[in-house]
């Protein structure tokens, strides 16, 4: 379709435009386009290491939800029929205390894979060694092996004044206690 002569300078030419394009262009609004939803909402029917436990509802990318998690079984969709279903198991859980186990199996593999925990100090002015607390080994574990310990859980047999090395324990829960060597030198 001609629509208009137009001059650019001394030079004329015509201008066409289709009146389809002049259509459409009108027609689209922008804001009610919708956006495509790009998460889902699933169930964990079982626990799944690193991402969350069983009845825990989270939002997935769509394939994560697809390829991974149904189709090893490993959720369902997060629909109102699920979640009730899903609702009586998660009241009985302690999530809480399932984070603190997880941690916990964390901070016991620093220890197990770490080897002795050595710790440096000079010794007083007459030669003797300075002794070490259970919050010098909290705080060595800490700044070492990342490792957030309270001062209570530190089993020590004997006092530590003594350069070499000695045998601690670590207490983790009610009946987890693991053996640590703690490597004390000169600095």
């Amino acid at each position: 379709m001609l629509s208009s002569l137009c001059k650019n300078g001394n030079k004329t030419f015509l201008s066409f435009t289709s009146s389809l394009l002049r259509n459409t262009e009108s027609k689209l609004n922008y804001s009610t386009i919708a956006k495509k939803r790009t998460t889902l909402s699933v169930i964990l029917t079982e626990d799944v290491p690193k991402v969350g436990q069983k009845g825990e509802e989270l939002e997935v990318s769509k394939g994560y939800a697809r390829n991974f998690f149904f189709m090893k079984g490993l959720a369902v969709h997060a629909n109102h029929e699920n979640r009730k279903l899903y609702e009586d198991f998660s009241k009985n859980i302690d999530y809480s205390k399932r984070k603190g186990e997880k941690q916990n199996s964390k901070a016991i593999k620093k220890i197990t894979t770490g080897g002795k925990l050595f710790v440096m100090r000079r010794p007083q002015e007459n030669g003797e060694p300075i002794e070490i607390t259970k919050d010098n080994i909290s705080y060595s574990l800490k700044r070492r092996r990342n490792i957030v310990i309270e001062p209570e859980n530190i089993l020590v047999e004997n006092p530590i004044n003594s350069f070499g090395d000695h045998s601690i324990t670590l207490v983790f829960g009610a009946e987890t206690q693991i053996p640590l060597t703690l490597a004390y030198r000169k600095l």
